[in-house]
């Protein structure tokens, strides 16, 4: 069986030399009456996921939502450009990452994987400056390790961005990113294997007085495979517009509408004359009833009893009735 593992930068490089140089000869290792495909050096098989448009998607709502998280801290509205998903080799990623930085593994457990997210300690630092009434602008305090207010700050950032991610996958699949842990030195990060190839999800963030910073969420590609069709698609389920907090908000309204609530014993009727007549003292005969009917705001909706407690008039209701009156 063929072996599926790409070549390297080195091999790469290694490979082109050796045809510039004649070491290797064109056309070598190449088997007859066999077809081959035009092959790009540096560039991994995403083929399976297409141009990953619903990934596309998903990073364009994250980036605008990140704002929000980013906000209490910077009190303003920070700028977050999304660049296009980039795949990638785990270990050759690693080799351009710095030595200092906060890496936290969050479990997805309906990808059956993990993902990785990316916060550079630069951007921290400016959150704890500009939170406490600094100008943002300042470098980092450590090269080793978080200070306990930048780690508070670190804690606050991470879980707004998983909830965000969350909502930004809750219309596409029902994904929910649990945090696992979080490490400094990218030596110690347990994500996946190195060979693996990942899929990765840049947001750089502008701000007025610092370089831009960059952002990352991290996923394996293997984890994407599984909803590959979904990555694919170009049409995706619109939601419902569903607001639950706005529902049981207006729940509450309706049910706190006052309405009139009468019980009518009887509904006799006189002539002319008889009213003309009437005086104080006068009666008017009703029929006798066993229920009365209710009306609510002056619809006919239920039957009751009328009855004692309390020393008070009561009533029990005991049925209902339609608009026409009928039971």
């Amino acid at each position: 069986m063929a072996s599926t593992r790409k070549l390297s930068n080195e091999e790469v490089s290694a490979l082109i030399d050796g045809l510039n140089d004649g070491t290797v000869e064109a056309g070598s290792g190449v088997a007859k009456n066999v077809e081959y495909r035009p092959y790009v050096f540096g560039g991994e098989d995403a083929g399976l996921l297409g141009d990953l448009h619903t990934l596309r998607l998903i990073n364009e709502r994250f980036g605008r939502q990140l704002r929000n998280v980013l906000l209490p801290m910077l009190r303003f509205m920070p700028r977050i450009s999304t660049l296009p998903p980039e795949t990638r080799r785990f270990d050759e990623y690693l080799k351009n990452a710095d030595q200092f930085v906060s890496f936290t593994t969050a479990r997805a457990d309906a990808l059956k994987g993990m993902i990785l997210l990316q916060i550079p300690p630069r951007l921290i630092a400016i959150l704890v400056n500009s939170f406490f009434g600094g100008n943002g602008d300042c470098p980092i305090t450590r090269q080793t390790e978080f200070t306990p207010t930048e780690e508070r700050i670190l804690q606050v950032i991470v879980d707004g961005a998983l909830k965000t991610l969350d909502e930004c996958w809750r219309e596409i699949y029902p994904v929910t990113f649990d945090y696992i842990g979080s490490e400094t030195n990218p030596a110690f990060t347990s994500f996946v294997e190195g060979q693996e190839v990942c899929i990765i999800s840049s947001f750089v963030v502008q701000l007025p007085y610092a370089e831009p910073l960059t952002m990352e969420v991290i996923y394996p590609r293997q984890a994407l495979k599984q909803i590959a069709t979904i990555l694919r698609s170009k049409i995706q389920r619109v939601s419902d517009g569903r607001d639950f907090k706005w529902e049981s908000l207006l729940n509450d309204a309706i049910m706190s509408v006052p309405l009139s609530f009468v019980p009518r014993i009887a509904n006799p009727s006189v002539t002319l004359g008889e009213l003309i007549q009437l005086r104080e003292n006068s009666v008017i005969e009703i029929p006798s009833f066993d229920q009365v009917k209710i009306f609510v705001e002056g619809e006919p909706l239920l039957e009751g009893v009328l009855g004692e407690q309390d020393r008070n008039l009561a009533l029990r209701i005991v049925g209902g009735t339609d608009k026409r009156g009928k039971q």
